[in-house]
Protein backbone atom coordinates (compact mmCIF):
# COMPACT_ATOMS: atom_id res chain seq x y z
CA UNK A 1 0.00 0.00 0.00
CA UNK A 2 2.72 2.31 0.32
CA UNK A 3 4.09 1.62 -2.21
CA UNK A 4 0.98 2.32 -3.94
CA UNK A 5 0.49 6.20 -2.31
CA UNK A 6 4.11 7.06 -2.96
CA UNK A 7 3.41 6.54 -7.16
CA UNK A 8 -0.17 8.05 -7.16
CA UNK A 9 -0.40 10.77 -9.29
CA UNK A 10 -1.01 14.57 -8.58
CA UNK A 11 -4.62 14.29 -9.93
CA UNK A 12 -5.29 11.41 -7.76
CA UNK A 13 -4.87 8.65 -10.62
CA UNK A 14 -2.97 5.30 -9.80
CA UNK A 15 -2.01 3.15 -11.70
CA UNK A 16 -1.64 -0.88 -12.86
CA UNK A 17 0.26 -2.00 -10.50
CA UNK A 18 2.94 -1.01 -7.58
CA UNK A 19 6.09 -0.64 -7.29
CA UNK A 20 5.23 0.88 -11.09
CA UNK A 21 8.65 0.90 -12.70
CA UNK A 22 7.95 4.57 -14.25
CA UNK A 23 7.01 5.93 -11.31
CA UNK A 24 5.85 9.29 -10.67
CA UNK A 25 7.32 10.46 -13.83
CA UNK A 26 5.22 8.31 -15.66
CA UNK A 27 2.18 10.86 -15.16
CA UNK A 28 4.00 13.51 -17.64
CA UNK A 29 3.29 11.40 -20.86
CA UNK A 30 1.33 13.10 -23.20
CA UNK A 31 -2.98 12.86 -22.46
CA UNK A 32 -3.57 10.48 -25.04
CA UNK A 33 -1.08 7.95 -23.87
CA UNK A 34 -2.55 8.27 -19.96
CA UNK A 35 -5.71 7.86 -21.34
CA UNK A 36 -4.80 4.38 -22.69
CA UNK A 37 -3.52 2.55 -19.42
CA UNK A 38 -4.13 4.59 -16.27
CA UNK A 39 -7.15 5.01 -14.01
CA UNK A 40 -8.75 2.12 -13.92
CA UNK A 41 -11.82 1.32 -11.75
CA UNK A 42 -11.52 -1.87 -9.81
CA UNK A 43 -8.04 -1.79 -9.72
CA UNK A 44 -7.42 1.74 -8.42
CA UNK A 45 -10.21 1.01 -5.66
CA UNK A 46 -7.60 -1.54 -4.26
CA UNK A 47 -6.67 1.94 -2.40
CA UNK A 48 -9.62 2.23 -0.22
CA UNK A 49 -10.69 -1.62 0.08
CA UNK A 50 -7.09 -3.18 1.15
CA UNK A 51 -6.90 -1.01 3.96
CA UNK A 52 -10.52 -1.29 4.75
CA UNK A 53 -9.72 -5.33 4.78
CA UNK A 54 -6.56 -5.07 7.09
CA UNK A 55 -8.70 -2.80 9.36
CA UNK A 56 -11.15 -5.45 9.76
CA UNK A 57 -9.00 -8.12 10.28
CA UNK A 58 -6.33 -6.62 12.64
CA UNK A 59 -8.33 -3.70 14.13
CA UNK A 60 -6.23 -0.94 13.12
CA UNK A 61 -7.45 2.41 12.76
CA UNK A 62 -3.98 3.68 12.16
CA UNK A 63 -3.70 1.69 9.07
CA UNK A 64 -7.21 3.86 8.04
CA UNK A 65 -5.06 7.21 8.98
CA UNK A 66 -2.72 6.36 7.09
CA UNK A 67 -4.31 6.11 3.53
CA UNK A 68 -6.62 7.88 3.77
CA UNK A 69 -5.29 10.94 2.27
CA UNK A 70 -4.28 8.13 -0.99
CA UNK A 71 -8.21 7.02 -0.94
CA UNK A 72 -9.82 10.65 -0.60
CA UNK A 73 -7.54 11.87 -3.80
CA UNK A 74 -8.36 8.14 -6.07
CA UNK A 75 -12.39 8.67 -5.14
CA UNK A 76 -11.99 12.47 -5.79
CA UNK A 77 -10.05 11.66 -9.37
CA UNK A 78 -12.39 9.18 -9.98
CA UNK A 79 -15.88 11.34 -8.99
CA UNK A 80 -14.04 13.89 -11.75
CA UNK A 81 -13.76 11.83 -14.57
CA UNK A 82 -17.48 10.62 -13.90
CA UNK A 83 -18.38 14.41 -13.93
CA UNK A 84 -16.00 15.56 -17.04
CA UNK A 85 -16.51 12.04 -19.00
CA UNK A 86 -18.34 10.35 -21.03
CA UNK A 87 -18.35 6.69 -23.20
CA UNK A 88 -18.42 7.79 -27.02
CA UNK A 89 -21.91 5.97 -27.30
CA UNK A 90 -23.81 7.59 -24.45
CA UNK A 91 -24.86 10.72 -26.49
CA UNK A 92 -28.03 12.24 -24.60
CA UNK A 93 -26.80 13.34 -21.10
CA UNK A 94 -29.52 13.48 -18.07
CA UNK A 95 -28.28 14.96 -14.58
CA UNK A 96 -27.54 11.80 -13.24
CA UNK A 97 -24.97 11.21 -15.62
CA UNK A 98 -22.65 13.54 -13.78
CA UNK A 99 -22.04 10.58 -11.59
CA UNK A 100 -22.31 7.83 -14.11
CA UNK A 101 -18.48 7.10 -14.12
CA UNK A 102 -18.27 5.58 -17.74
CA UNK A 103 -15.00 7.74 -19.50
CA UNK A 104 -11.34 7.03 -19.15
CA UNK A 105 -9.64 3.78 -19.38
CA UNK A 106 -10.59 0.94 -17.76
CA UNK A 107 -9.75 -2.94 -17.67
CA UNK A 108 -13.76 -3.64 -17.05
CA UNK A 109 -14.65 -7.21 -16.00
CA UNK A 110 -11.10 -8.16 -17.18
CA UNK A 111 -10.90 -12.13 -19.03
CA UNK A 112 -14.49 -13.01 -18.95
CA UNK A 113 -15.18 -16.42 -20.61
CA UNK A 114 -15.65 -16.02 -24.18
CA UNK A 115 -15.61 -12.19 -24.89
CA UNK A 116 -12.82 -10.48 -26.96
CA UNK A 117 -10.08 -8.79 -25.01
CA UNK A 118 -9.20 -6.78 -27.60
CA UNK A 119 -12.79 -5.00 -27.31
CA UNK A 120 -12.28 -3.98 -24.02
CA UNK A 121 -10.59 -0.72 -24.70
CA UNK A 122 -13.78 0.37 -26.96
CA UNK A 123 -16.41 -0.80 -24.38
CA UNK A 124 -18.50 0.92 -22.41
CA UNK A 125 -17.59 0.05 -18.67
CA UNK A 126 -20.08 2.07 -16.84
CA UNK A 127 -21.76 -0.63 -15.07
CA UNK A 128 -18.27 -1.99 -13.27
CA UNK A 129 -16.40 1.69 -12.97
CA UNK A 130 -19.96 3.17 -11.01
CA UNK A 131 -20.32 0.19 -9.47
CA UNK A 132 -16.53 0.67 -7.88
CA UNK A 133 -17.21 4.79 -7.49
CA UNK A 134 -20.23 3.52 -5.10
CA UNK A 135 -18.30 1.03 -3.42
CA UNK A 136 -15.28 3.30 -2.72
CA UNK A 137 -17.30 6.07 -2.04
CA UNK A 138 -19.34 4.28 0.65
CA UNK A 139 -15.90 2.80 2.20
CA UNK A 140 -14.32 5.98 2.18
CA UNK A 141 -17.06 7.93 4.01
CA UNK A 142 -17.41 5.36 7.18
CA UNK A 143 -12.89 5.63 6.98
CA UNK A 144 -13.66 9.22 7.72
CA UNK A 145 -16.06 8.71 10.36
CA UNK A 146 -14.23 6.20 11.96
CA UNK A 147 -11.14 8.19 11.72
CA UNK A 148 -12.38 11.68 12.82
CA UNK A 149 -13.03 13.43 9.81
CA UNK A 150 -17.34 14.03 9.96
CA UNK A 151 -17.12 16.39 6.93
CA UNK A 152 -15.27 14.40 4.72
CA UNK A 153 -17.75 11.41 6.13
CA UNK A 154 -20.65 13.16 4.95
CA UNK A 155 -19.27 14.69 2.05
CA UNK A 156 -18.42 11.05 0.51
CA UNK A 157 -22.07 9.62 1.85
CA UNK A 158 -23.61 12.19 -0.27
CA UNK A 159 -21.84 11.04 -3.68
CA UNK A 160 -22.43 7.16 -2.98
CA UNK A 161 -26.09 8.18 -2.56
CA UNK A 162 -25.79 10.19 -6.09
CA UNK A 163 -23.71 7.65 -7.57
CA UNK A 164 -26.17 4.78 -6.26
CA UNK A 165 -29.21 6.57 -7.84
CA UNK A 166 -27.73 6.98 -11.20
CA UNK A 167 -26.35 3.30 -11.02
CA UNK A 168 -30.28 2.69 -10.59
CA UNK A 169 -31.37 4.59 -13.02
CA UNK A 170 -28.29 3.83 -15.86
CA UNK A 171 -28.19 0.06 -14.99
CA UNK A 172 -31.45 -1.41 -13.82
CA UNK A 173 -34.43 -2.15 -16.89
CA UNK A 174 -38.02 -1.53 -16.12
CA UNK A 175 -38.41 -5.14 -15.68
CA UNK A 176 -35.98 -5.42 -12.92
CA UNK A 177 -33.43 -6.99 -15.21
CA UNK A 178 -29.86 -5.59 -15.45
CA UNK A 179 -27.87 -3.81 -17.92
CA UNK A 180 -25.46 -5.65 -19.63
CA UNK A 181 -27.28 -8.94 -19.05
CA UNK A 182 -23.86 -10.86 -17.61
CA UNK A 183 -23.62 -13.04 -14.61
CA UNK A 184 -20.66 -10.31 -13.50
CA UNK A 185 -23.22 -7.61 -12.92
CA UNK A 186 -25.81 -9.47 -11.40
CA UNK A 187 -23.04 -10.50 -9.09
CA UNK A 188 -21.70 -7.50 -8.65
CA UNK A 189 -24.89 -6.11 -7.92
CA UNK A 190 -25.55 -8.54 -4.80
CA UNK A 191 -22.24 -8.29 -3.27
CA UNK A 192 -22.03 -4.02 -3.18
CA UNK A 193 -25.75 -4.09 -2.59
CA UNK A 194 -26.70 -2.32 -5.69
CA UNK A 195 -30.01 -3.30 -6.32
CA UNK A 196 -33.16 -2.81 -3.83
CA UNK A 197 -33.80 -5.16 -1.64
CA UNK A 198 -37.30 -6.08 -3.17
CA UNK A 199 -35.16 -7.47 -6.09
CA UNK A 200 -32.18 -9.09 -4.42
CA UNK A 201 -34.62 -12.60 -4.62
CA UNK A 202 -35.05 -11.72 -8.38
CA UNK A 203 -31.92 -10.65 -8.73
CA UNK A 204 -29.99 -13.76 -7.49
CA UNK A 205 -32.82 -16.09 -9.73
CA UNK A 206 -31.54 -14.47 -12.68
CA UNK A 207 -27.95 -15.09 -12.20
CA UNK A 208 -28.71 -18.64 -11.47
CA UNK A 209 -30.81 -18.72 -14.88
CA UNK A 210 -27.54 -17.03 -16.34
CA UNK A 211 -25.07 -19.54 -15.44
CA UNK A 212 -27.97 -22.79 -15.76
CA UNK A 213 -27.84 -21.25 -19.82
CA UNK A 214 -24.05 -21.58 -19.79
CA UNK A 215 -24.33 -25.15 -18.93
CA UNK A 216 -24.01 -24.56 -14.94
CA UNK A 217 -20.39 -22.67 -16.13
CA UNK A 218 -18.97 -19.39 -14.34
CA UNK A 219 -19.25 -16.47 -16.78
CA UNK A 220 -17.49 -14.12 -14.77
CA UNK A 221 -13.53 -12.23 -14.60
CA UNK A 222 -11.23 -10.51 -12.30
CA UNK A 223 -13.79 -8.57 -10.72
CA UNK A 224 -16.82 -10.90 -10.10
CA UNK A 225 -15.14 -13.92 -9.48
CA UNK A 226 -14.03 -13.83 -5.92
CA UNK A 227 -18.22 -12.82 -5.24
CA UNK A 228 -19.42 -15.23 -6.73
CA UNK A 229 -20.44 -18.61 -4.69
CA UNK A 230 -20.54 -16.52 -1.62
CA UNK A 231 -23.67 -14.30 -3.13
CA UNK A 232 -25.08 -17.54 -4.35
CA UNK A 233 -24.85 -18.90 -1.01
CA UNK A 234 -26.56 -15.76 0.71
CA UNK A 235 -29.00 -15.60 -1.41
CA UNK A 236 -30.41 -18.92 -1.10
CA UNK A 237 -28.19 -21.04 -3.76
CA UNK A 238 -25.75 -22.63 -1.96
CA UNK A 239 -26.09 -26.11 -4.03
CA UNK A 240 -25.33 -23.67 -7.15
CA UNK A 241 -22.26 -22.31 -5.57
CA UNK A 242 -21.24 -26.06 -5.03
CA UNK A 243 -21.87 -27.17 -8.40
CA UNK A 244 -19.50 -24.31 -9.63
CA UNK A 245 -17.04 -24.73 -7.55
CA UNK A 246 -17.08 -28.57 -8.39
CA UNK A 247 -17.77 -28.35 -11.99
CA UNK A 248 -14.68 -29.92 -14.30
CA UNK A 249 -15.25 -28.34 -17.77
CA UNK A 250 -14.21 -25.40 -18.93
CA UNK A 251 -14.64 -22.84 -17.90
CA UNK A 252 -13.79 -23.84 -14.27
CA UNK A 253 -11.18 -23.88 -11.76
CA UNK A 254 -10.84 -27.84 -11.61
CA UNK A 255 -10.18 -27.53 -15.60
CA UNK A 256 -7.33 -25.92 -14.31
CA UNK A 257 -6.35 -28.71 -12.19
CA UNK A 258 -6.85 -31.11 -14.42
CA UNK A 259 -4.68 -29.35 -16.97
CA UNK A 260 -1.56 -29.56 -14.60
CA UNK A 261 -2.01 -26.11 -13.08
CA UNK A 262 0.25 -25.33 -10.07
CA UNK A 263 -0.58 -21.84 -9.65
CA UNK A 264 -3.82 -19.79 -10.94
CA UNK A 265 -4.44 -18.90 -14.54
CA UNK A 266 -5.48 -15.26 -15.52
CA UNK A 267 -7.11 -16.52 -17.93
CA UNK A 268 -9.94 -19.53 -17.71
CA UNK A 269 -8.13 -21.38 -20.02
CA UNK A 270 -4.36 -20.47 -19.23
CA UNK A 271 -3.41 -23.65 -21.02
CA UNK A 272 -6.57 -24.72 -23.40
CA UNK A 273 -7.17 -28.13 -24.52
CA UNK A 274 -4.45 -28.71 -26.97
CA UNK A 275 -1.79 -27.48 -24.69
CA UNK A 276 -1.12 -24.01 -25.73
CA UNK A 277 -0.60 -21.30 -23.49
CA UNK A 278 -2.31 -18.06 -22.91
CA UNK A 279 -1.49 -14.88 -20.97
CA UNK A 280 0.22 -15.53 -17.11
CA UNK A 281 -0.05 -18.84 -15.93
CA UNK A 282 0.71 -17.08 -11.97
CA UNK A 283 -2.45 -14.76 -11.78
CA UNK A 284 -4.16 -14.74 -8.26
CA UNK A 285 -7.47 -13.35 -8.91
CA UNK A 286 -9.52 -16.28 -9.20
CA UNK A 287 -7.86 -17.93 -6.37
CA UNK A 288 -9.88 -15.96 -4.59
CA UNK A 289 -12.30 -18.76 -4.48
CA UNK A 290 -10.30 -19.97 -1.63
CA UNK A 291 -12.56 -17.16 0.56
CA UNK A 292 -15.18 -19.42 0.03
CA UNK A 293 -13.83 -22.70 1.60
CA UNK A 294 -12.96 -20.33 4.52
CA UNK A 295 -15.74 -18.79 5.04
CA UNK A 296 -18.90 -20.70 3.45
CA UNK A 297 -17.10 -24.62 3.91
CA UNK A 298 -15.46 -24.34 7.06
CA UNK A 299 -17.57 -21.56 8.47
CA UNK A 300 -15.00 -18.71 9.87
CA UNK A 301 -16.64 -15.66 9.47
CA UNK A 302 -15.46 -12.13 10.14
CA UNK A 303 -17.79 -9.89 11.89
CA UNK A 304 -17.99 -5.96 10.48
CA UNK A 305 -19.19 -4.64 13.74
CA UNK A 306 -16.29 -6.49 15.60
CA UNK A 307 -13.17 -5.75 13.65
CA UNK A 308 -10.08 -8.16 14.75
CA UNK A 309 -12.54 -10.92 15.19
CA UNK A 310 -12.96 -10.08 18.76
CA UNK A 311 -16.51 -11.24 18.41
CA UNK A 312 -16.80 -13.98 15.00
CA UNK A 313 -19.29 -16.60 13.52
CA UNK A 314 -18.71 -20.17 12.89
CA UNK A 315 -21.48 -20.69 10.40
CA UNK A 316 -20.26 -23.72 8.36
CA UNK A 317 -22.66 -24.54 5.24
CA UNK A 318 -21.73 -28.06 4.10
CA UNK A 319 -22.84 -28.89 0.00
CA UNK A 320 -21.48 -30.51 -2.82
CA UNK A 321 -21.12 -34.31 -1.17
CA UNK A 322 -18.21 -32.66 1.09
CA UNK A 323 -18.15 -35.02 4.43
CA UNK A 324 -15.88 -33.23 6.24
CA UNK A 325 -13.53 -29.75 6.52
CA UNK A 326 -11.11 -28.34 8.60
CA UNK A 327 -9.57 -24.98 8.90
CA UNK A 328 -7.84 -22.76 10.90
CA UNK A 329 -7.17 -18.70 11.82
CA UNK A 330 -3.89 -17.06 13.29
CA UNK A 331 -6.20 -13.58 14.29
CA UNK A 332 -4.75 -10.75 16.61
CA UNK A 333 -6.16 -13.09 19.52
CA UNK A 334 -4.64 -16.19 18.88
CA UNK A 335 -6.03 -19.78 16.46
CA UNK A 336 -9.58 -19.89 15.73
CA UNK A 337 -10.40 -23.48 14.28
CA UNK A 338 -13.36 -24.75 12.84
CA UNK A 339 -13.78 -28.84 12.07
CA UNK A 340 -16.98 -30.64 11.45
CA UNK A 341 -17.38 -34.20 9.91
CA UNK A 342 -20.42 -36.02 8.86
CA UNK A 343 -20.82 -39.67 9.81
CA UNK A 344 -24.20 -41.91 10.17
CA UNK A 345 -26.48 -39.08 9.01
CA UNK A 346 -24.91 -36.15 11.89
CA UNK A 347 -22.96 -33.03 11.43
CA UNK A 348 -20.28 -33.15 14.44
CA UNK A 349 -19.07 -29.42 14.86
CA UNK A 350 -15.63 -28.48 16.49
CA UNK A 351 -15.03 -24.99 17.50
CA UNK A 352 -11.73 -23.34 18.79
CA UNK A 353 -12.14 -20.15 20.38
CA UNK A 354 -8.85 -17.57 21.17
CA UNK A 355 -8.58 -16.14 24.60
CA UNK A 356 -10.42 -12.54 25.03
CA UNK A 357 -12.94 -13.79 21.99
CA UNK A 358 -16.46 -14.96 21.99
CA UNK A 359 -17.93 -16.52 18.48
CA UNK A 360 -21.22 -16.89 17.51
CA UNK A 361 -21.46 -21.19 16.33
CA UNK A 362 -24.37 -21.64 13.88
CA UNK A 363 -25.01 -25.33 13.17
CA UNK A 364 -26.51 -26.37 9.37
CA UNK A 365 -30.34 -26.98 11.22
CA UNK A 366 -29.85 -23.32 12.02
CA UNK A 367 -29.70 -23.59 15.80
CA UNK A 368 -27.06 -21.08 17.49
CA UNK A 369 -25.20 -20.83 20.59
CA UNK A 370 -22.72 -18.47 22.33
CA UNK A 371 -19.20 -19.64 22.64
CA UNK A 372 -16.04 -18.34 24.53
CA UNK A 373 -12.48 -19.26 24.80
CA UNK A 374 -11.78 -22.97 24.99
CA UNK A 375 -12.96 -25.92 22.36
CA UNK A 376 -16.70 -26.31 21.97
CA UNK A 377 -18.12 -29.51 20.42
CA UNK A 378 -21.77 -29.91 19.35
CA UNK A 379 -24.13 -32.12 16.43
CA UNK A 380 -27.01 -32.03 15.03
CA UNK A 381 -28.87 -33.81 12.12
CA UNK A 382 -26.61 -33.67 8.72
Amino acid sequence: MRDLAVDQWDNGCLTNFAPDPGGRAVQHLPAEILDQFAGSSGWGDASVIVPWELYLVYNDLAVLAEFRPMMTRWVDFAAERARTRSHPSRTAQAPHHEFVWDGGFHWGEWCEPDVDEEAFRTADHGAVATAYLYRSASLLSRICALTGHPHDAGRYALLAANTLNAWHKEFIADDGSLIPNTQATYVRALAFGLVPDDLRAATADRLVELIRAAGTHLGTGFLATPYLLPVLADTGHLGVAYELLFQDTAPSWLTMIDRGATTIWEHWDGLDEHGTPHASLNHYSKGAVVSFLHCYTAGIRLREDSPGYRHFEVRPQPGGGLTWAEAELDSVHGRTTSQWHITDDLFHLSVTVPPGTTATATMPDGRSFTAGPGTHVDSCGA
